[in-house]
C-alpha cells in the first residue's frame, strides 16, 4: 500500500494539526487580523512564514533524527544542549503553554457554568486530561479518528460563516511593519519547537501503528511522517488564512475583546446564540487535545531524557496537569509576558540549529556551534538595545 493511501497517514496528519492547534494558534491569527486590518494579507504571510514554515522544518529536521530530540539539541554542546532542553520544555509543558491553554478554554466554556472560578474549572479540566491520557498509546486514535474531525468541522463552520459581511478596516500600517507584526506573532506560537518535542510522540506512535499493519521500514515511515505533516501543515495555514482575514473584517466588534475570547465572540456574532456553541466546542478540543499532546510528551522528556524513571507514568501526568491547573490561575497577559521575551532571545537560535541540523543529516554539513552561538549573540546584543532604548 502507497503512502499516501493508507489511512494511517492522514489519520497522523489530523492528529498532528490537533496537536499544533491549541492556544496560540486559536488567539494569534485572530488577534494579528484584528490589529492589521486591510493590511491583514502582508500581516498573513508573515504569520505563515513562521507559524507553518517553523514547524514543517522542525518536523523534517526530527524527522531526520527519528524523533531523538536530545541528539537534536545537544550537537551544539552537551551542557548548551540539556540548558536549552529545559528551557524550551519548561515554556512547553506546565509552566506557560499548557496553562495558557486551559486559559482559554476556560474563556469558551465558562458561559456553561455559571459561578465556576477559574481555579476550579482548571482542576476539574486537569482530571478529564489525566484520564484521558492515562496509556499514551491511545493519545493517536483518540486525537486522529474522534476529537480531531469534530474541531475541524467546526473550525470550517466558523470560519467560512464569519467570513460573508463586513469590511477590512483600514489601519495607519504599512506593510512591511505588517509583515513583520505577522512573522513576530508566528514566533509566539512557538510551533517550531514543539515540532521538535512532539516528534517524540508522533515517531513512536507512528511506527508502532505502522509495524502493525506490517508497513516496517524507514523509508515507508519517513514517507508517511512527511506526508502526514504536510497535511497537517496546509491544515493550518488554511486555519490561519480564514481567522485572520475573518477578524480583519469585525474589527469594531473585537476592539475590546480580551483575546482569549476572541474567537468566541467572533463566532457568536456570525452563528447567532445557538450555533455559536461551536465555538466553544472547537475551543475546548482544540485547547484539550494539546494539553494532551505536551503532557505526554513533557512526561516522556522527563523519563527518557532526563532518567526520571523511577516516577512511572501515570504519576508523572499527573504531576503535570495539577502544576498545569496552578499555574493557569495567573490569567493570560501574565503568562504571555512571560512566554514573550524568552521565545525572543531563544527562537532565532533555534531556528539556525534546526537548519544546521537538516543540512547536517542530507549534506554532511558539520558545523553548527558557530551559526548557533553568533545567531544568540546577536539576538541578546539587539535585545538588549531595545531595552536599553525603552529605559
Amino acid at each position: 500500500m502507497s503512502a499516501i493511501s493508507n489511512k494511517t497517514t492522514w489519520i497522523t496528519g489530523i492528529a498532528i494539526f490537533s496537536m499544533f492547534f491549541g492556544a496560540g494558534n486559536v488567539v494569534f491569527p485572530l488577534l494579528l487580523g484584528k490589529i492589521c486590518g486591510d493590511q491583514n494579507l502582508y500581516a498573513t504571510i508573515g504569520l505563515l512564514l513562521t507559524a507553518i514554515g517553523g514547524p514543517l522544518l522542525g518536523l523534517f529536521g526530527a524527522m531526520l533524527f527519528q524523533g531523538n530530540f536530545k541528539e537534536f539539541f545537544c550537537r551544539i554542546g552537551t551542557a548548551p544542549g540539556y540548558i536549552l532542553m529545559i528551557i524550551t520544555s519548561l515554556l512547553l509543558g506546565p509552566f506557560a503553554v499548557m496553562p495558557r491553554c486551559l486559559i482559554v478554554s476556560y474563556a469558551a466554556l465558562s458561559s456553561f457554568f455559571p459561578g465556576l472560578s477559574l481555579f476550579a474549572f482548571s482542576i476539574l479540566s486537569a482530571a478529564v486530561i489525566f484520564l484521558l491520557v492515562f496509556k499514551k498509546n491511545k493519545l493517536l486514535p483518540i486525537l486522529g479518528m474522534t476529537l480531531s474531525p469534530i474541531l475541524l468541522i467546526s473550525l470550517i463552520l466558523i470560519i467560512v460563516i464569519s467570513l460573508f459581511g463586513g469590511k477590512a478596516t483600514h489601519v495607519e500600517m504599512t506593510p512591511i511593519k505588517a509583515l513583520t507584526k505577522g512573522l513576530l506573532v508566528g514566533y509566539d506560537t512557538m510551533d517550531l519547537i514543539a515540532s521538535i518535542f512532539f516528534s517524540v510522540s508522533i515517531w513512536s506512535l507512528l511506527k508502532t501503528k505502522l509495524r502493525t499493519e506490517h508497513h516496517a521500514g524507514k523509508n515507508y515511515e519517513i514517507k508517511v511522517f512527511m506526508i502526514a505533516g504536510s497535511f497537517a501543515g496546509i491544515l493550518l495555514g488554511l486555519v490561519y488564512i480564514g481567522f485572520s482575514h475573518a477578524a480583519s473584517l469585525h474589527i469594531p466588534l473585537l476592539a475590546n475583546t480580551p483575546s482569549e475570547n476572541l474567537l468566541t465572540t467572533l463566532a457568536y456574532s456570525s452563528l447567532g446564540s445557538i450555533f455559536g456553541i461551536l465555538a466553544n466546542l472547537a475551543i475546548g478540543l482544540a485547547c484539550l487535545t494539546t494539553i494532551m499532546s505536551l503532557a505526554v510528551t513533557f512526561t516522556e522528556i522527563l523519563r527518557n531524557d532526563f532518567n526520571m524513571k523511577k516516577i512511572n507514568h501515570p504519576t508523572w501526568i499527573f504531576i503535570i496537569v495539577v502544576i498545569t491547573a496552578l499555574f493557569s490561575n495567573l490569567g493570560f497577559s501574565t503568562i504571555m509576558n512571560f512566554i514573550h521575551p524568552a521565545v525572543e532571545i531563544c527562537y532565532p537560535a533555534i531556528v539556525v540549529m534546526t537548519i544546521c541540523n537538516i543540512l547536517y543529516k542530507t549534506c554532511n554539513f558539520k558545523m553548527i556551534k558557530s551559526p548557533v552561538y553568533v545567531t544568540l549573540a546577536i539576538t541578546l546584543i539587539i535585545k538588549g538595545i531595545f531595552v536599553m532604548k525603552a529605559l
